[in-house]
C-alpha cells in the first residue's frame, strides 16, 4: 500500500516532528557529508543537521576527516532551528562541555586532581586546557617556587586542583602549586619517616651488635684461664704498661711484665697494632680486670739460672747502678743481684766507687740466692778471703782428748807470738 501524501500533509507532518525538538536538547544523526568546514547529519525529523568545525572540539592541527567518517553517529546539542534553510544547527562541543563542566564542578567540590595541558603563556599566568574547556592558571598558582618565566611551562601536562568555576563569567581557575606543595610535603614527610625508620633500624642494629658483642666478651672472659697463652693486639701504650685486646676484651701488661730484661720504656719494645702472644697472669671477676704478661714463664731467667748456679758459685756481672750502700749488677739478662758495700773488699771502704763503677765487669761469689723470690746477693770479698784453717787434726774423741778447741787456738797464738 503506497502512502500518497499531499505537499501540505508532508509539511504538516514535518512541522509536527519539528515541534517535538527544541534548542538546547540533545539530538543524534548519521554523517552524510564531510567537508573541511562542517559535518552534515541525516536526522529523523526531515531536516539536515549541520555541525560547524568550530563546534566539533578538534585538537589543534586536526581536520574533520581525521576524526569522522561517513555513517558515523554523532550526538550534539541543538543550537538553532532554521525553517527557511530546513537545517538544524548542532554543537558537539556544547554537549561535551556540559559533561566536562560537571566533572570540573565535582573536582572542585570533592577536591580531586585533574590533569591539564598548558598551551599559552602570559606574563600573569598560563592558559591551560582540560578536555573541552580552556582555563586560566595565575602565575602565583603555577609552582611552589618563584616563577619568573611562564613560557617554560608551555607544552607541559600539569596536575591541578580546580579553585573556581563560574560558567556565567566564563571563568575557571586552576592551581598546580597546591598539588606540587602537597607532593613536596608528602615527599618531605616520607623522607622524615624514612630517616626516622633508618635511624631506629640503625639504633636497633647497634643495640643488637652491642648486646652480641657484650655476650661474646662475657663468654671470652669466662673462657680465660690463668697461665694460658693467648694472642692479642696492642691497642694503647701508657708509661706504666700496654693495653692488649684479646678479641673483644682488654688486659693490661705492666711494664715489669713485658720483658725479662730491664726496659727503659714500653715504647722501646711495643707499638700500637703490634700482634703479640701474652700469658694470663690474673683475672678479677668483680672488676673484670685482666693482668697480662709478655714474659714467657718457661723462659724465666731465675728458673733457668737455678739450674746453673748455687751458693758460693762464682759469676761474672756488669755494674748497672750504684747506691750509697752498694751496687746493683746484672749477672745475666733479667737477673740482677745486689752487691753490698761491705762485700766489696776485706778493707774498709768509704765509697762504692772506690772499688767499682757503672759498666765495670766483675767477678763475685753468690752468698745469698732465692730463685723463688728473685733475690741474689754477691760478694767480691768472699773471693779474696783466706780459707779458714782445718782444726780437725787437733780434735779427738774419748779419754785421750788433748784439750778443747780453745786450748789449741791458745797454743797456736802463743807460738805465733814467739815466732
Amino acid at each position: 500500500m503506497e502512502n500518497n501524501f499531499t505537499m501540505q500533509e508532508l509539511l504538516d507532518m514535518q512541522e509536527k516532528e519539528l515541534s517535538k525538538i527544541n534548542v538546547g536538547e540533545e539530538i543524534t544523526g548519521k554523517i552524510e557529508q564531510i567537508s573541511k568546514d562542517e559535518l552534515v547529519l541525516k536526522l529523523e525529523v526531515g531536516f539536515d543537521g549541520v555541525i560547524p568545525a568550530s563546534e566539533l572540539n578538534l585538537e589543534k592541527g586536526q581536520v574533520i576527516s581525521d576524526v569522522y567518517k561517513i555513517d558515523d553517529e554523532v550526538t550534539g546539542i541543538i543550537t538553532n532551528i532554521s525553517y527557511k534553510d530546513a537545517t538544524i544547527k548542532i554543537s558537539k562541543l556544547k554537549l561535551e562541555q556540559q559533561a566536562d563542566l560537571k566533572e570540573l564542578i565535582d573536582a572542585m567540590e570533592n577536591r580531586t586532581i585533574i590533569n591539564v595541558h598548558a598551551f599559552k603563556a602570559l606574563d600573569r599566568g598560563l592558559y591551560v586546557k582540560y578536555k573541552s574547556y580552556t582555563m586560566f592558571m595565575p602565575i602565583s598558582q603555577i609552582d611552589t617556587k618563584f616563577v619568573k618565566d611562564t613560557s617554560v611551562y608551555v607544552g607541559q601536562d600539569l596536575d591541578c586542583y580546580v579553585k573556581e568555576v563560574n560558567p556565567r563569567k566564563n571563568r575557571i581557575i586552576v592551581s598546580h602549586r597546591e598539588v606540587a606543595q602537597e607532593i613536596l610535603d608528602k615527599e618531605r614527610k616520607e623522607k622524615r619517616e624514612q630517616i626516622k625508620a633508618e635511624r631506629e633500624a640503625e639504633r636497633a642494629r647497634i643495640k643488637a651488635e652491642r648486646e652480641q658483642a657484650k655476650a661474646e666478651r662475657e663468654a671470652l672472659f669466662e673462657s680465660l684461664v690463668v697461665g694460658e697463652k693467648r694472642s692479642g693486639k696492642v691497642t694503647n701504650i701508657m708509661p706504666y704498661g700496654a693495653f692488649i685486646d684479646l678479641g673483644g676484651i682488654e688486659g693490661l701488661a705492666h711494664i715489669n711484665n713485658i720483658s725479662w730484661d730491664r726496659i727503659e720504656s714500653v715504647e722501646s719494645v711495643l707499638s700500637v697494632d703490634d700482634q703479640v702472644d701474652v700469658f694470663i697472669q690474673s683475672i678479677d671477676p668483680e672488676t673484670k680486670r685482666i693482668a697480662l704478661a709478655l714474659k714467657d714463664p718457661d723462659k724465666d731467667p731465675w728458673k733457668l739460672i737455678a739450674d746453673e748456679v748455687q751458693l758460693y758459685s762464682v759469676v761474672e756481672a756488669e755494674v748497672l747502678r750504684i747506691i750509697d750502700k752498694g751496687a746493683f749488677v746484672e749477672v745475666k739478662p733479667g737477673i740482677e743481684a745486689y752487691l753490698p758495700i761491705g762485700e766489696l773488699s776485706e778493707a774498709r771502704i768509704n765509697k762504692v766507687e772506690d772499688v767499682v763503677n757503672i759498666g765495670d765487669r766483675i767477678k763475685a761469689a753468690i752468698i745469698k740466692f732465692n730463685p723463688e723470690t728473685k733475690r741474689m746477693m754477691l760478694s767480691i770479698r768472699e773471693l779474696t778471703r783466706e780459707p779458714e784453717e782445718d782444726l780437725s787434726q787437733y780434735m779427738s774423741v774419748g779419754d785421750d782428748t788433748i784439750g778443747n778447741i780453745g786450748d789449741v787456738l791458745k797454743e797456736k797464738g802463743e807460738s805465733s807470738i814467739e815466732e
